[in-house]
């Protein structure tokens, strides 16, 4: 029987939002497919922050990190309580204090793209290029590909502020540009403001509740299975790190049949794996088939969100002991 040898390799730079899509690319659409497959993972929260989905009844419970996030959830912070987002397509979001929005995907030609309900309060978003993003208010729509911009709503206006890139600010009364190192504003029944220039008193307020940038590991992330990524077959997934770091990580999974092992032999659902010398070895492993996501996480190394799509097998072996002594091995292919 020919074995094929599947290998993904990626090397991930520091300070930007580290994802891996396996096999095939993960689009939202990929993963709506299915009612358990989330968008979304908590990254980070500083007091309460609160999460309402569809399916709870009405009732509100506290987030932590490293939470999943699906589509239609609504997340809600309180005074003095934060969050950081982490999206598999490749948005961060930091949520200020106050704020409450909604988790949609919305269609686009035949795509479907994240899009943040906002009904109160201040999120900064970094988009990677070529992520398709927008983030809706009561007053207008702002829509970009690849920027860092901060988007605060009160009950009448929207203000937009962009700090890299660019972003189109639109509603049914007008559209403009926004470019870097400019902010607009949109009250209620008006088309969007002339784009004024960032003063410095914009650049600290923002500075104010947002995180600070640390320098972080570069990291290199390889998947790597003998026979292709097939449910119920482990996947060998290696970490390096440059010098000689021995800090833990810790690992999640997205659903109970997607479970984690230090040696391929005992399996359980979420993990501390221990690097030394700046490497790591651990295994995952499906039992069904269908899309699946990792978040790794420590305070050295930012969140790192794999999805990986698990096939379903083509060929299942069976061994048979007849009772004259004799074995037999069946092939069935699909």
């Amino acid at each position: 029987m020919k074995t094929i040898d599947r290998v993904l390799k990626i090397f991930m730079p520091p300070l930007a939002l580290l994802l891996l899509f396996a096999i095939s690319y993960l689009t939202p659409a990929a993963f709506a497919a299915g009612d358990a497959s989330p968008l979304a993972v908590i990254s980070k929260t500083e007091g309460r922050v609160s999460l309402l989905s569809p399916s709870s009844g009405g009732k509100w419970r506290k987030v932590v990190a490293g939470d999943f996030l699906f589509e239609g959830d609504r997340i809600k912070t309180v005074k003095k309580a934060r969050a950081v987002i982490n999206f598999i397509s490749g948005i961060e979001i930091e949520v200020n204090e106050e704020t409450e929005f909604v988790i949609k995907l919305s269609e686009k030609q035949g795509d479907r793209r994240e899009e943040m309900d906002m009904i109160l309060g201040e999120i900064l978003s970094k988009v990677r290029k070529g992520a398709d993003y927008s983030v809706r208010t009561p007053q207008a729509v702002t829509a970009v590909r690849g920027t860092k911009f901060g988007v605060r709503a009160s009950r009448n206006i929207t203000e937009v502020y962009v700090f890299e890139g660019q972003v189109d600010v639109f509603n049914s009364y007008g559209k403009i540009l926004c470019k870097e190192g400019e902010k607009t504003s949109v009250g209620a029944g008006a088309s969007p403001s002339s784009p004024a220039k960032l003063e410095e008193e914009d650049l600290s307020k923002e500075s104010l509740w947002t995180g600070k940038q640390k320098e972080e590991l570069d990291v290199e992330l390889e998947l790597k299975s003998e026979k292709g990524f097939i449910a119920g077959l482990p996947v060998e997934v290696s970490l390096k790190v440059p010098g000689q770091y021995d800090g833990k990580i810790d690992v999640k999974t997205s659903s109970e049949d997607f479970e984690l092992s230090a040696d391929g032999k005992k399996w359980r659902g979420a993990e501390r794996f221990k690097m030394s010398g700046g490497a790591l070895t651990f295994y995952c492993r499906k039992k069904r088939p269908g899309p699946g996501v990792l978040t790794m996480d420590n305070d050295d190394i930012k969140t790192l969100i794999t999805a990986v799509n698990f096939d379903e097998a083509k060929e299942k072996n069976l061994k048979l002991k007849l009772d004259d002594g004799r074995e037999m091995d069946l092939q069935f292919k699909k």
